[in-house]
């Protein structure tokens, strides 16, 4: 599916939104434009009352769960292709991204205008085919699936899909700074509980989610 005038809003930190606004201006003739939502609300808002053709989302960013339970949860704004931005290429990131839903990842050393064209292309022609096949599953399946304790199948999957992949992303950044300690720094111990306690909770979660 071509790019040619689409329009892509971004919800994310400081790094990413520099070095995205760099690679545009070295390639002004680019076949898309990306804006900038400064908060959650505006994002939210701007999703639900304008066209987008993707959605770049910084997972490290502290609203970008928030926002992710929000598409599960209010019709249309699950219709936009998600573009995870990774701030590293760590497997528990990438974690996040799938459980997100993302339909493309893209790590903040690796943005440049190629691989955000690409990564919104992909992104595109993944929802494209992921919306295909739920028509098809519709067909098959009619009926609502029942609820579970009294709250519908999909706010409860919204929910939990939003606290696994905030508990990724803490495991993930206490490995790195696990990594930039000291053995013998008064936080190792602190680190290490956090890492146990993120586990602890995954393992709540999945336990909550088994019939």
């Amino acid at each position: 599916m071509s790019t040619a005038g689409s329009q892509v809003l971004f919800l994310g930190e400081l790094p990413f939104w520099l070095k995205i606004s760099q690679s545009i201006v070295e390639a002004p003739s680019s076949s898309f434009k990306i804006c900038r939502a400064p908060s959650l609300a505006e994002a939210l808002r701007r999703l639900g009352s304008e066209q987008w053709q993707a959605l770049l989302l910084d997972l490290s960013h502290p609203s970008a769960q928030e926002l992710l339970a929000a598409r599960k949860l209010h019709d249309g704004l699950d219709s936009v292709p998600v573009v995870a931005l990774l701030p590293i290429s760590d497997p528990q990131f990438q974690e996040a991204a799938a459980s997100a839903g993302a339909a493309a990842s893209l790590v903040l050393a690796d943005v440049n205008v190629a691989s955000l064209q690409h990564a919104v292309v992909t992104a595109i022609n993944t929802e494209t085919l992921r919306n295909s096949s739920r028509k098809v599953s519709s067909m098959s399946l009619p009926f609502e699936q029942a609820a579970v304790d009294g709250r519908p199948v999909s706010r409860l999957d919204a929910i939990s899909h939003a606290v696994n992949n905030l508990l990724c992303v803490i495991n993930a950044n206490a490995d790195i700074l696990s990594d930039q300690l000291d053995p013998s720094h008064n936080a190792t111990r602190s680190v290490t509980q956090i890492k146990k306690a993120t586990k602890s909770a995954a393992d709540l979660m999945r336990l909550l989610k088994t019939p």
